[in-house]
């Protein structure tokens, strides 16, 4: 089936080929794309917004039973979100722009419902079928909605991940609806706070009652990540101040917090958080060196457990990275190209329902995994004492062909052994994996389409602007506007010309720097962040 699907494709892409456009989107992974879209429009975004599996009555698909995992629907939600403003990046569209202010109206709600600024809950719906079948009443993370939201319920027991995926869809929305200001301001007043809140606590999530339920911790990359984007959003010296001193008393700690070696045998899923973390962490981090740090970081201790295993959106992340810091290496951005197409390709149609229809290949086993598998069955205190759980798996990540069905295919490892696969095709997914994947190849480039987009500059420390050539010395800038802190440019702070403060045109025309109000110097005066 898979197969022909890629030749009905291939065929598509021959008879347009002749007077196609490099911009063109691949005609079968675009069409994919908008039906994921609208299926996910009508079915599986309750009238709050938030996305999750829907189980159906039965497969002809046209009467909801309940809705299926909705615990984790703020990820899902924030993925999707984050997938329409790629898109509305990319094609200007309607439905995309109306989706983003849609589904962010929603974040802003799963914040308001708690009656805690500092607090978002993992879904919130009508306290009425179906969407309160699935968490009925006298479940201890249950709570009903007060005042302007009696007659809503919502789900809280908090962790981690859900706050990584609101502030990344947070950031997406605020950069590309740039015509609706009390939009923005809306985003700007939750982000401010929850960045407060997280702050005053420590980087700890505390519910309104005070309880820390399980992952409520936040360190680093997470916290470089909702930092960074904060400080893009909220463009203020102290939320830039707060970028130096997160990544300064995160540094070390990064180096061991970020080994993720033995995620690729036991808890798989913590790479969708590292990975929905990090795309916003490379887009919006302000400065080329201390990026570099962190992906270098990256690329020892994340990067190698996860890398390469046809997975388009993780892909799509290293992709831009590499590229925003020219890093690349041409024979893997050949490699991601050519596997994300086909990755993609072999993904299922809307309505991705449960199905159980792949014979999975016998492929080499990992010996490491076999080996500590056996060490910890022989030694269980082991497991007991460390808390590793090492299942065997196999060396060789599967292609999407030879995978299970899973709700988030890119949440399951690809080198699993074996898997539980029932046939209820009842249970139909979101899709929000593969809109993510197919959004993000568009706009960087490594799927047709009108890509790539260009990611905020880096600006460098201690320099007000991000012009090649000037003094860049660190400390000399500290009013916007101004070189050296002075206000008066008397002082020969640069390096061509003396007593001027650059090196090509003076801000007054006349070389003679004493009238240097803030703001008139010639730089790019951004006034720090991300331009």
């Amino acid at each position: 089936m898979n197969m022909q699907r890629f030749t009905i494709a291939l065929l598509i892409c021959l008879v347009f080929a002749g007077g196609a456009l490099a911009q063109d989107f691949d005609p079968y992974l675009h069409q994919k794309a908008q039906d994921y879209t609208d299926w996910l429009i009508q079915w599986h975004s309750s009238g709050l917004g938030g996305v999750s599996d829907i189980v159906f009555t039965d497969d002809n698909y046209t009467e909801i039973e309940r809705t299926w995992g909705a615990g984790d629907s703020e990820d899902w939600t924030a993925t999707y979100m984050v997938s329409q403003a790629l898109r509305y990046a990319v094609t200007g569209e309607q439905q995309a722009y109306d989706e983003v202010k849609r589904i962010t109206q929603y974040l802003h709600i799963c914040q308001e419902i708690t009656g805690d600024p500092g607090y978002i809950c993992r879904y919130a719906a009508l306290d009425e079928p179906p969407w309160n079948i699935e968490h009925p009443l006298g479940l201890d993370f249950r709570h009903e909605g007060e005042g302007e939201y009696e007659g809503y319920f919502w789900l809280g027991h908090q962790s981690r991940d859900k706050y990584i995926t609101w502030f990344w869809a947070m950031a997406w929305a605020y950069d590309v609806i740039d015509d609706d200001e009390d939009f923005r301001a809306m985003i700007r007043t939750d982000v401010r706070e929850m960045i407060e809140t997280l702050v005053a606590n420590d980087w700890t999530i505390i519910d309104p009652w005070g309880d820390i339920w399980a992952a409520a911790s936040i360190d680093g990359i997470l916290r470089f990540q909702m930092a960074a984007q904060a400080a893009f959003i909220l463009n203020e010296p102290e939320f830039w101040t707060l970028v130096d001193e997160v990544f300064e008393g995160q540094r070390l700690y990064y180096i061991v917090n970020s080994i993720a070696f033995f995620n690729k045998y036991s808890e798989y899923y913590a790479f969708i958080n590292v990975y929905s973390s990090a795309q916003g962490l490379f887009r919006y981090w302000p400065d080329r060196e201390r990026m570099e740090y962190i992906f270098r970081i990256w690329n020892i201790n994340i990067r190698p457990q996860s890398g390469f295993g046809h997975n388009p959106f993780f892909d799509a992340v290293q992709y831009q990275a590499c590229k925003r810091l020219e890093t690349c290496d041409p024979e893997d951005l050949a490699y991601i190209e050519q596997d994300a197409y086909q990755s993609l390709v072999d993904m299922n149609e809307a309505p991705n329902y449960q199905r159980h229809e792949n014979i999975r290949q016998d492929l080499p086993m990992d010996e490491f995994s076999v080996w500590a598998d056996g060490i910890l069955a022989n030694f269980p205190w082991i497991e007991q004492l460390t808390g590793f759980d090492i299942d065997p798996v196999i060396m060789p990540a599967r292609e999407i062909s030879d995978r299970c069905w899973e709700s988030v295919m890119w949440e399951r490892s690809p080198h699993l052994l074996d898997c539980d696969d029932p046939d209820y095709p009842e249970h139909v997914t979101h899709g929000a994996d593969y809109l993510i994947a197919y959004w993000l190849g568009v706009y960087y480039g490594i799927l047709p389409g009108p890509g790539p987009f260009a990611d905020p500059p880096f600006t460098d420390p201690g320099d007000d602007d991000d012009t090649t050539g000037d003094d860049d010395t660190t400390g000399d800038d500290d009013t916007i506007g101004d070189d050296d802190d002075n206000n008066d440019d008397t002082v020969d702070d640069d390096d061509d010309e003396v007593d001027d403060d650059d090196d090509a045109v003076d801000d007054d025309d006349d070389n003679d720097d004493n009238n240097d109000a803030a703001g008139d110097d010639d730089d790019n005066d951004s006034g720090g962040g991300c331009g």
